[in-house]
Formats: structure tokens, C-alpha cells, sequence
């Protein structure tokens, strides 16, 4: 017999998940990953809940810049125009905008013609609050904090802020240009040291373009008042576009 308590939080979960959906349907854009639809079971005494979503055949982006290394900087530019369109387009949904919250190169998947798509929306709240636990996660290629703005690395308490995104897409674009892991090899305190004490940026290689050297450079902008918005990005990105085609 089902006690109360567990009916209360299957009620829970099943509200996160709707919610979850709610907010990937206001998300539909060919710059975010499509849900094609949902599907509830509740046969058996725990129900399972699953979303059928859009198939990118190239992998991450982390996987596509390690497997390719000699992209070319017109697709290059290409993937982080399509990649900041992903960006904008969440910040713009409802009166405020939506937060990631978690911005990095394995959270973009590439699509045939080196389309780039935001995802990442994973249920997580939803997969806790079912079973009770945190899964086991395998080890990352690139470290968390590689992606954490300054005035994160200097106070867990600082509130997470689109400006805190923005820099964080600074060292996803930072990726895109070099092909690199940001910070390979340090640990979270180096990266700390570097970072927010050093106000240290990796350095970009001669041959990127200057405009897209600007944009990289004012996204990893030690004060968060100077980082662009995802919107001006894209303007910037897609007029230099349109003045080398």
C-alpha cells in the first residue's frame, strides 16, 4: 500500500516534470535542442517519466573541437554565432529571462552542418527527488571552476546573474577558437588563483579574428558590469558575419 508521504512526493515530481516541460516548450528555437513530446508511465508503483528529444549526431561540442581540430574559422565563427543565438534566446524567455546555470561545451550539441544547439535541461530535481540520491557522475574533461565568472570564485554566496553566464560562455567561446580545455591540467585552487586573484585570461592565438577576439575578451571581463549581453553578442558576431560574406 502506498503510504502519504510517498503519494505527496510522486505528486511532486510529477509537478517538477511538467514544469521542466513547460519551460522547454516555451524554448523552441533551431538554436536549442527540440522536444519532439513526453511520455508518462505509471503502471508499475514508480512511475517513469521520459522526453523524446532532438537527435545531434555530432556529439558535444567538446567532443566535435577534440575530434576536428582543423575546423576552419568560417564554421568556427558559424558555431559560436549559433551558439550565442541558443544563449539569447534563453535569456529572453518570460519578463526576466531564464538562467542555464550550467554554461559549457559539453551542454551545446552539434547537429549536422556544424549546427550548434543548447541543451542541457536535465531533470534533476525530478531523477533526486524519485530516487532519493545523487547518481554517480563520471569524471569531467574540463574542470567546473574552469567556467565559474571571478566574483563566483571569490563567494559561493554571490548571486548567480546573467552576467555570471555571459562569462561563462566567454570560456565556451574561448574553446570554439582555440580548440582547447580551458585551464587543462589546474586544479580548482589554480584556477582560483588565476582567475579571480591574477584576473588572469588564456591567451587567444594570432590567427583568430579580431572582432572575435573583442567578443571573447569583453565575455571573460574581470568587472561583470562590462561583459555583453547575449543579444549584443549575436549582433556582433552575425555583423562581422555578414560583412565577410
Amino acid at each position: 500500500m502506498v503510504s502519504a508521504f510517498f503519494r505527496t512526493r510522486l505528486r511532486k515530481v510529477r509537478k517538477i516534470f511538467e514544469e521542466e516541460v513547460r519551460t522547454l516548450k516555451r524554448l523552441e528555437s533551431p538554436y536549442i535542442l527540440r522536444m519532439y513530446g513526453i511520455c508518462i508511465d505509471e503502471k508499475g508503483s514508480i512511475p517513469e517519466y521520459s522526453i523524446v528529444m532532438e537527435y545531434c549526431e555530432k556529439g558535444t561540442l567538446r567532443e566535435v573541437l577534440k575530434k576536428e581540430p582543423g575546423l576552419s574559422w568560417e564554421i568556427r565563427t558559424e558555431m559560436a554565432s549559433d551558439a550565442a543565438a541558443g544563449l539569447y534566446r534563453l535569456h529572453q524567455v518570460g519578463d526576466k529571462g531564464q538562467l542555464h546555470r550550467c554554461i559549457n561545451s559539453t551542454n551545446f550539441l552539434v547537429a549536422k552542418g556544424y549546427c550548434v544547439k543548447l541543451s542541457g535541461f536535465k531533470l534533476e530535481q525530478t531523477e533526486s527527488s524519485i530516487s532519493g540520491k545523487c547518481k554517480e557522475k563520471t569524471p569531467k574533461e574540463v574542470a567546473s571552476s574552469a567556467y565559474i565568472c571571478p566574483e563566483g570564485l571569490a563567494s559561493v554566496n554571490h548571486p548567480y546573474s546573467k552576467a555570471s553566464e555571459i562569462y561563462s560562455f566567454g570560456i565556451v567561446l574561448w574553446e570554439i577558437a582555440t580548440g582547447k580545455i580551458p585551464f587543462a591540467g589546474c586544479t580548482s585552487e589554480e584556477i582560483y588563483e588565476k582567475v579571480h586573484r591574477q584576473k588572469y585570461q588564456e591567451p587567444l592565438g594570432e590567427d583568430c579574428p579580431s572582432f572575435l577576439q573583442e567578443v571573447i575578451n569583453q565575455c571573460r571581463d574581470y568587472e561583470p558590469s562590462k561583459r555583453p549581453s547575449a543579444e549584443v553578442i549575436v549582433n556582433q558576431l552575425l555583423v562581422n558575419q555578414e560583412q565577410a560574406s
